[in-house]
């Protein structure tokens, strides 16, 4: 009872740690940039005190007047369409110079808090708020007053806007750029690497060749080599093939004439490459494991029936190995997807080609202090992954279970 205490506190524990940045992340992109400058995300759900600055009028009206009206928030929001204000005004700042004191002759200035219902003196008439925002400006005469800006504290109401989200997929190309880029790089790089992990696990597990096992056991010791110590020949193999094939472009086509001879090393098909390279053997690891376990009279029945090799693999080994093909589908997508130090390095550089992590970072540098538009971004990184977790999830504990307890 104890244990299974426990565990429930654990996994608890585990889920709540998950969950907070989460929520904070998305909150925080549905507010606006001042709310969430000026205060933290759990206090998005809640009324919160929160300070504006509104002006009692329109510069450059010359209407005379000895009352006028007008309502805090209908000042506030003008023209706005999102992130209305509403709630309870609690009290106005003024600013207001009084006759020293301590020092005759000279004036210090003074900073008050104004409570709704208490009328206070600014450019020579009296006004007076409410709580709801109305407010009344007197004077003892007819005059034209210049519009007055005043700080105004409101007890807020909770509200969220899709703002942030227009602004970073439609008033800004890169991002929109950046999600095509991840796509270009993470499909090839998915498809790519268990298509050929299928077929050689299929041989490792079925078929009959000198040297299988040392092979096998030579590429399962692939998946313990660090991705940082490959880099270095990995980029010294493209670059010296970008060169021969800058040569040989020069050398068949008239290239010279308009200076597009050069071919980039870094580009999509490196990243292919080399996300193929680094999932490969994972890959050929679940799936061998998952393959050997299948029933050895099935495919016993198919070799009788005249069945080659190929029609084995396409008819009865596909099929069955679905669970293990979706879930190294959800490893290698969320892997690339995600992926920043391998796009960094041999990735193209141009600002149109960067994939999605590196267009996040650099956005540290664009948007400095912006919060709800940093937020954003990252949410809508997170969408694509989580779409393809949860519409695979079935397949992912059989398919990952089955490779990894059978074996032969």
């Amino acid at each position: 009872m104890i244990t299974r205490t426990f565990s429930h506190l654990v996994l608890a524990l585990i889920v709540f740690i998950w969950i907070v940045p989460f929520v904070a992340l998305v909150s925080t992109s549905l507010r606006s940039e001042t709310e969430a400058k000026t205060s933290g995300f759990w206090t998005a759900f809640t009324p919160t005190v929160l300070g504006h600055r509104f002006s009692t009028h329109d510069k450059g009206s010359t209407v005379e007047f000895i009352e006028m009206s007008g309502n805090i928030f209908d000042r506030l929001n003008g023209e706005k369409s999102g992130f209305l204000v509403s709630g309870e005004v609690q009290s106005i700042l003024i600013k207001a110079r009084i006759m020293n004191p301590d020092k005759p002759g000279k004036t210090k200035l003074i900073r008050k808090l104004v409570p709704a219902g208490e009328p206070f003196e600014t450019r020579g008439g009296s006004l007076v708020f409410q709580s709801n925002g109305d407010f009344t400006w007197t004077f003892p005469e007819a005059t034209a007053p210049k519009p007055k800006k005043l700080d105004v504290f409101i007890n807020q109401d909770p509200i969220f806007g899709a703002d942030a989200y227009i602004e970073v997929l439609f008033d800004n190309k890169n991002v929109p750029n950046a999600l095509i880029s991840s796509f270009i790089v993470t499909i090839p790089a998915t498809i790519i690497p268990i298509t050929i992990a299928a077929f050689a696990a299929y041989a490792f597990a079925w078929m009959q060749f000198p040297g299988r096992d040392w092979l096998f056991v030579l590429v399962v010791s692939l998946m313990v080599v660090p991705t940082q110590l490959a880099f270095l020949p990995i980029l010294q193999g493209f670059s010296g093939i970008a060169s021969w094939a800058t040569a040989l472009n020069a050398w068949l086509t008239d290239c010279e004439i308009n200076d597009s001879c050069q071919v980039a090393s870094k580009s999509f098909p490196s990243l292919w490459i080399t996300h193929t390279a680094f999932g490969l053997p994972l890959a050929i690891y679940l799936l061998r494991n998952y393959i050997v376990g299948l029933p050895k009279e099935l495919l016993q029945s198919a070799r009788i029936d005249g069945a080659s090799h190929l029609q084995i693999f396409t008819r009865i080994i596909i099929p069955l190995s679905v669970p293990a093909l979706a879930s190294f589908s959800i490893f290698q997508f969320l892997w690339v997807w995600n992926d920043l130090i391998v796009a960094l390095y041999i990735g193209p550089n141009n600002a149109s080609d960067l994939v999605f992590p590196i267009r996040l970072q650099k956005q540290l540098g664009t948007f400095k202090d912006q919060l709800h538009l940093l937020n954003a971004s990252a949410v809508i990184s997170m969408i694509v992954p989580v779409i393809v977790f949860l519409s695979m999830q079935r397949y992912f504990i059989r398919g990952l279970l089955a490779g990894s307890v059978k074996g032969g």
